[in-house]
């Protein structure tokens, strides 16, 4: 029998990264599968991708939504139980990095922008899906990254915001244990999707794609002792495993998923590394 066999599973960011990763995953392991999204055209091709690589379309259900609203909540969960009755799993997967530089003159609207994305949407989603977690004992995933222990001169909001995420996950899980409810997060690194292709240097250059992936590719190389980044399918399997049922023991968990970056524990000071952060 598969792991996630008739389990119904809310992935937010599920169209693309990660996020899409692990919702193939879990419809290719048996479950249903809401995927999250605010790009209804990626949301539709993510949907495509999932039924050409064999799952049904009756086990998906694609909602166009910006998890940083505050109806946002309500309207997953309400949409979630009317199609399938239930929920199992959540990923809160959604996020957003902002800009770098520590030194920037960083507007406390963009610090607004990161944390409503990254740690309100997160906090309200996961309380707004207690009463049926409640009913299935099921689990929460929060993706987190390793920026959330790991100080930069980069991303500064972006760290603040998944430090906010590991903490309330280590509440969060204290407090509904008593349900038999589990939270646990996933901490990636260096991770090969789209999410830095927009990426501007530290100089305030924008860079292309090309140069970006080249640059990311020798941060890697140089950062991370497995000399590689990781893919999004290596995320998503440890996030399918920590909300399985062969995690059953585990909660407030941070899962770090980073090639063995952290093993060095202090930051290069490299101009690769400050011209692409990755974390």
């Amino acid at each position: 029998m598969k792991r996630f066999q008739d389990k119904v599973v809310i992935v937010t960011g599920g169209s693309s990264g990660i996020g899409k990763a692990a919702a193939l995953r879990y419809l290719q392991e048996g479950a249903k599968v809401v995927v999250v999204a605010r790009n209804q055209r990626i949301l539709h091709e993510a949907v495509d991708d999932f039924i050409k690589a064999g799952s049904k379309k009756e086990n998906i259900l694609p909602i166009e939504c910006d998890i940083s609203d505050d109806d946002a909540p309500e309207k997953v969960i309400n949409k979630t139980i009317d199609a399938f009755g239930k929920l199992d799993i959540l990923v809160n997967n959604a996020g957003v990095v902002g800009k770098k530089g520590i030194n920037d003159e960083e507007s406390i609207e963009l610090f607004d922008h990161i944390f409503k994305i990254n740690v309100r949407g997160l906090v309200k989603l996961s309380q707004a899906s207690l009463p049926f977690l409640k009913l299935t004992k099921g689990n929460i995933v929060n993706i987190s990254s390793i920026a959330s222990s790991v100080p930069g001169t980069t991303f500064l909001y972006y760290r603040m915001s998944k430090a906010a995420v590991d903490m309330f996950t280590k509440s969060f899980a204290g407090s509904v244990s008593v349900h038999g409810i589990r939270v646990n997060s996933v901490n990636p690194g260096m991770t090969a999707t789209n999410i830095f292709t927009t990426m501007p240097s530290v100089d305030g250059k924008n860079l292309s794609e090309e140069e970006i992936v080249k640059s990311l590719d020798e941060s890697a190389n140089l950062l991370v002792p497995l000399k590689r980044m990781a893919t999004p399918e290596e995320v998503s399997n440890v996030i399918c495993f920590v909300s399985s049922d062969e995690a059953s023991y585990i909660t407030g968990s941070c899962y770090v998923v980073d090639g063995g970056y952290k093993v060095h524990e202090t930051l290069p000071n490299t101009a690769i590394f400050e011209k692409t952060s990755t974390v």
